[in-house]
């Protein structure tokens, strides 16, 4: 069996407690390990403020997923995030068709965390009047 690398970031109800989300992630992590896959990550983001209203919500808890599973158990991932009424948004993303557990967690670790944060060095640019007097 061929686990592919996976990815799925939902969005749920800012109203749900702690418990009854960490419990609906725990029921994804075992659908993901009783079908043979690998959960890598599990990213639970605090309370945040959304750019536009998602069912008529302004906030909600982002929850990232990374991991590894045979393709047909994506059919059940998404079944479980249709049918749960707290989850206003979920997006699944396949990083890649092979998956090594170790290389993933290893090139996390070597990014930094705020290599993100700073920008490139804008390319020189020259201004019209410059390029003349050159």
């Amino acid at each position: 069996m061929q686990l592919k690398h996976y990815e799925t970031l939902y969005l749920m109800h800012p109203g749900m407690s702690e418990d009854d989300r960490s419990a609906f992630g725990g029921k994804l992590q075992d659908i993901i390990t009783q079908s043979g896959g690998q959960v890598v990550l599990c990213d639970p983001w605090p309370l945040q403020r959304l750019a536009y209203k998602v069912q008529r919500q302004t906030q909600g808890y982002y929850v990232l997923l990374e991991y590894g599973a045979p393709a047909n158990i994506i059919a059940d991932i998404t079944r479980e995030l249709r049918l749960n009424d707290q989850v206003l948004k979920f997006l699944t993303i396949k990083h890649g068709d092979k998956f090594d557990a170790e290389a993933i967690l290893k090139a996390k670790q070597s990014v930094p965390a705020d290599s993100a944060a700073q920008p490139e060095a804008a390319p020189e640019t020259i201004s019209p009047e410059e390029e003349v007097q050159s």
